[in-house]
């Protein structure tokens, strides 16, 4: 979900328009996914947001690996924050030791750094891995059964644990690093026959906390043949990735995508804040659209200031601050509307501090990668 991703394209380096609308897409069903809407049980699909976040992250992740700039110990640094980060959303949420998106992609991050380097040439082949593991955990061998725990944050059932979403990531790394059409239409179509196999013999669970067999097909699926029909698309609108490209169309989803993880912060605010009068409905989620769309600015304009700081000075300022909004929750303040919107302060933090932790992070040495990054498809 990185708000910075640039893919390399003829030496240069632009923007991945593909991989922006994903995560804008993704954006859109996550504000669907956290509008309470009554009697529209169809809207479970919303839930696919969660699964193009991560498969864009892992696409994201892909651009970076297969660049010999020996950015491992950059990477591992910035998932540690985003796992340390997470609390402070964990907390505002009501959630904590359950692994949220944040923690998840730091995970997945440096999981998949591991792994990179320790089986350079096929670690993207191994993307059905994570799912075997759950499957088996669920199924025969019954490692994890209940809710809850250190445990939550690796495997189901938990908010987003590391197994079985590992997947999702590495499917986004394994379809941009084998970037033919063939490739994606080859997984997509297997996942999907897969899917009406196994809604036809068992009905559909379509379960996202314990991950049924359904829904993750139908997630490989779903991301596999979005990512090939928005290629298409893209290049019969002239809008693909190119270094003098031309209107890009969507242009609004786009910016949402190429920003998702202040987009991401953002709209629990808005919607926690419009709550107050609407508790749910159709006009609740036309405000959190228009309201994220519009705070969304004001976010971006707080990391520029923040990477014009100097980052330590940053971060100790960010840090004063949470520290003050504990300090008041756990002292002063006693209501609920005082305390919940007083709690956002913690995520406002985190908007300035990470790009400032980024710009620390970017003074690690470099180490050189373990092998000529494998020939890509």
């Amino acid at each position: 979900m990185s708000p910075d991703y640039k893919a390399e394209a003829g030496g240069a380096l632009v923007r991945d328009h593909a991989v922006d609308l994903i995560k804008g897409w993704a954006c859109l069903l996550m504000v669907i996914a956290h509008v309470p809407i009554a009697g529209a049980a169809w809207l479970r699909f919303d839930t696919m947001g969660a699964v193009l976040f991560f498969f864009s992250t892992g696409m994201n992740f892909w651009g970076l690996a297969a660049r010999p700039r020996g950015d491992d110990l950059r990477i591992a640094a910035n998932g540690l924050f985003l796992i340390f980060a997470g609390f402070a959303n964990n907390y505002v949420q009501g959630t904590l030791w359950m692994s949220d998106v944040f923690q998840s992609a730091g995970m997945a991050m440096i999981a998949m750094l591991i792994l990179n380097r320790l089986l350079p040439r096929w670690w993207t082949w191994l993307f059905p891995l994570p799912y075997a593991i759950h499957f088996a955990n669920q199924h025969y061998f019954y490692w994890k059964i209940a809710d809850g725990g250190v445990s939550s944050f690796f495997l189901a059932p938990g908010l987003f644990p590391l197994l079985p979403w590992l997947t999702f990531y590495l499917l986004g790394a394994h379809l941009k690093r084998y970037s033919s059409p063939r490739m994606r239409i080859a997984i997509g179509g297997a996942a999907l026959a897969g899917f009406a196999l196994t809604a036809w013999g068992d009905g559909l669970a379509f379960n996202k906390f314990w991950m049924s067999p359904d829904y993750w097909l139908l997630g490989l699926a779903y991301g596999a043949l979005l990512l090939d029909g928005l290629r298409r698309w893209l290049a019969l609108t002239g809008a693909a990735p190119s270094a003098a490209s031309p209107r890009i169309p969507l242009a609004e989803l786009r910016f949402w995508g190429a920003n998702s993880l202040v987009f991401y912060i953002l709209q629990g605010f808005v919607i926690r804040l419009f709550q107050i009068w609407w508790p749910a409905g159709v006009l609740l989620l036309a405000l959190a659209f228009a309201g994220t769309a519009l705070l969304l600015r004001g976010g971006l304009w707080l990391q520029h200031w923040a990477r014009a700081q100097p980052p330590v000075t940053v971060l100790a300022v960010c840090a004063l601050f949470s520290a003050t909004i504990l300090g008041l929750e756990a002292s002063v303040l006693t209501g609920y509307l005082a305390r919940t919107f007083i709690s956002f302060g913690l995520t406002f933090a985190f908007l300035a501090a990470y790009p400032a932790f980024k710009l620390l992070s970017d003074r690690l040495p470099r180490i050189p990668p373990a092998q000529k990054p494998f020939p890509v498809g």
